[in-house]
């Protein structure tokens, strides 16, 4: 697992006295406030906005004249199209506002492009067909602004309002109006509305002018959109995620029901990670493997039963998704590997067929493992189709215009974009991107950051802090969940946990008892600190409910061991490991962490844990025990009698621990 680097931020004690004063919050939560930027009356209006507090819709350009001229398409009932995109965001603003006017009584429907044969945006081909079937009137929604050429070719012959959130290009779209808080002279003061948001302005507008009164509906809609697009949860975003997830709790949209039974939440708090991590997952494989007309469809029909339906289909397009996800991302990782020091700066992988859905996913997940930019490519008739993550610091859209003589397009911004290139260029992008790196960043540069909130002794952990810091929820960009460290704990036990042990368990000592700390997909933990070591823990916080009795549990987000851990390997040390591995093993085949637990529980008195585990991976490299998975995909450990005499010196891990004391 790659170090990191901790970041504990510094606060301001007066500006956090200043808070405590005159918010009548606790100390944390004040430093926690004054870490994002708050200061008494930004943190007010943070801490206590309402959707009381939302902005005139009105302010924003062009609102006046697409009001106006829906107002009129509707008087005369003509044919509206709300034209969508195929990520969550697309569906949920097309969902939204299709939902909008049928309750208006418009003459309604929607288009939803298809993924790998139509792309992103809008698209000449749709247009004309939609222009043909007698559409009066295009509403975009998540898309449009980029699209001044296509716009100029229908236009005259469909009426077009535009409604977006991306950054707007020189030229804006000559559409009969162009909604979008980010184009030059907008005057909307708050500038990080996601597409579905700007969608709800839409209908806010609509609505005051035909009621007098803050349109309040589908609020669980527009909280879903607005998290998956990961847009920064402060303003306006933060007053409609928390109506939507308390809507979601109260009386949720019919789909959106039907999604968090089968995702098992039903009767849970919904938070914003449920719908990062849970919800907007199946909504988004629709997009990515299918076609997100049904995730619309899921989302605007009033009958249960359809809805349970369409998200059992959803279930099982998000698990060959997943599929797709796992096996592609194996054989990228294996790219990475085999490539060696050609991705020692930057990762560049590619294959034949890889699904273009996906990439970004996988091209993410490298990104952790390894933390370096990465590139993912699906390759297709000679064009490999590319999907950028990049790390801290790095622009990885700048990297790309360095190379774009070699581009057939890209786009995008500093953390993500996309790209297509001739395959047979490939290697040249490569090589020229490694050079690129190695002016723009520092060895430091690929080691990532924890940033720290603050610290707290393990002693002071309590639920009554988490209630307090719940203050300020819903977490997201802009406001991330806060991260806290515990600069010294000595460790009570370590637990693998879950079906295939890939989750483990760090039971921390407290004056009060114990706290349990949890790692996921971190199973090396169990193989790397023991009962009795001291270490040092980066953690968010949050209740764990168990039979009624509800206590704080950590979520660790690093975990490092304080002073060096001794291991030694020697030869008449090897044969007593060897023995009671023989008999933990019988000859026969159990999985690796009951091995690993046997071994720790039995081990010689002279040996300690950590040479204890290092004793089975030179086993491993003898021959001596084999691994590979059941049926079920749980690691085994296999006994495996070999012939002859043993070699020690043929294990690299014999040969670096039996010769000095050092550290893993």
């Amino acid at each position: 697992m790659i170090k990191k680097r901790w970041l504990v931020k510094s606060g301001d004690t007066t500006q956090e006295n200043r808070l405590v004063n005159d918010l009548g919050v606790t100390p944390v939560v004040a430093k926690l406030l004054v870490n994002r930027g708050f200061d008494s009356i930004s943190g007010q209006q943070f801490l206590y906005g309402s959707m009381d507090s939302l902005l005139d819709p009105f302010t924003l350009k062009g609102m006046i004249e697409g009001v106006a001229l829906i107002e009129d398409i509707l008087e005369q009932h003509k044919p509206i199209v709300i034209y969508g995109d195929y990520d969550v965001d697309g569906i949920t603003a097309t969902s939204l506002l299709y939902r909008f006017f049928s309750r208006l009584g418009a003459n309604v429907s929607y288009y939803i492009p298809e993924r790998q044969g139509e792309g992103y945006g809008l698209n000449l081909e749709a247009l004309e067909h939609l222009i043909e079937q007698g559409t009066a009137l295009i509403i975009t929604v998540d898309c449009g602004i980029s699209s001044y050429d296509i716009v100029e070719q229908v236009k005259g012959r469909v009426h077009m309002v535009i409604t977006d959130h991306h950054n707007a290009p020189d030229q804006i779209p000559n559409a009969d109006a162009v909604i979008n808080h980010k184009q030059p002279g907008c005057l909307y003061e708050d500038k990080n509305l996601s597409g579905v948001g700007v969608a709800f302005k839409l209908a806010q507008a609509i609505w005051l002018r035909k009621t007098g009164e803050w349109y309040r509906e589908d609020l669980d809609i527009v909280a879903l959109g607005t998290v998956a697009d990961v847009v920064p949860l402060v303003g306006e975003n933060r007053i409609v995620v928390q109506a939507g997830l308390a809507k979601m709790v109260e009386n949720p949209n019919i789909g959106i029901n039907a999604l968090i039974s089968v995702a098992g939440l039903t009767g849970k708090q919904i938070t914003a990670g449920h719908i990062g991590y849970t919800l907007a997952p199946r909504l988004n494989a629709a997009g990515r493997v299918s076609h997100a007309t049904r995730a619309v469809e899921l989302l605007v029909t009033t009958n249960a039963e359809k809805a349970l339906d369409i998200t059992d289909e959803l279930q099982a397009t998000n698990v060959e998704r997943q599929e797709l996800e796992r096996h592609i991302h194996e054989m990228a990782r294996q790219d990475v590997i085999n490539q060696g020091h050609k991705a020692d700066h930057i990762i560049v992988v590619g294959g034949e067929g890889w699904h273009p859905g996906v990439i970004g996913i996988v091209a993410s997940r490298l990104v952790e493992e390894f933390y370096k930019p990465t590139m993912v490519l699906s390759i297709h008739d000679g064009v490999g189709k590319g999907s950028c993550r990049s790390i801290e610091g790095f622009n990885v859209y700048e990297a790309l215009k360095f190379c774009e003589d070699l581009l057939l397009q890209f786009g995008g911004h500093a953390a993500a974009a996309g790209f297509s290139i001739d395959a047979a260029h490939i290697d040249e992008l490569r090589e020229r991107l490694d050079g690129y790196c190695r002016k723009q960043l520092t060895t430091e540069d690929y080691v990532p950051i924890v940033n720290i909130d603050t610290t707290l002794p393990v002693n002071d952990i309590d639920v009554e802090i988490i209630d307090n810091i719940a203050a300020l929820e819903p977490y997201g960009m802009g406001n991330s969940t806060p991260v806290f460290a515990v600069t010294s704990a000595e460790v009570q036990d370590v637990i693998l946990m879950g079906q295939l042990k890939k989750h483990c368990k760090v039971i921390l000592k407290t004056a009060q008892g114990s706290i349990d700390a949890i790692a996921w997909n971190r199973p090396d933990l169990f193989k790397q600190i023991f009962a009795g070591d001291m270490v040092k823990v980066a953690f968010s916080l949050q209740k764990n409910e168990w039979q009624g009795y509800v206590s704080p549990q950590l979520m660790i987000q690093d975990i490092e061991l304080l002073g060096e851990q001794h291991i030694v390997l020697t030869t008449e040390g090897l044969r007593e490991m060897y023995l009671v591995v023989k008999q933990i093993a019988r000859g026969g085949r159990l999985s690796q962490y009951q091995m690993e637990q046997e071994v720790l529980r039995r081990h010689p008195k002279n040996q300690n844990h950590a040479s204890a585990m290092m004793a089975l991976q030179v086993f491993k490299e003898l021959g001596i025990i084999l691994e590979d998975e059941n049926d079920d995909g749980l690691p085994m450990y296999r006994w495996n009698q070999v012939q002859g005499k043993l070699d020690l010196v043929t294990s690299i891990t014999f040969l670096t621990y039996s010769k000095q004391e050092v550290s893993p």
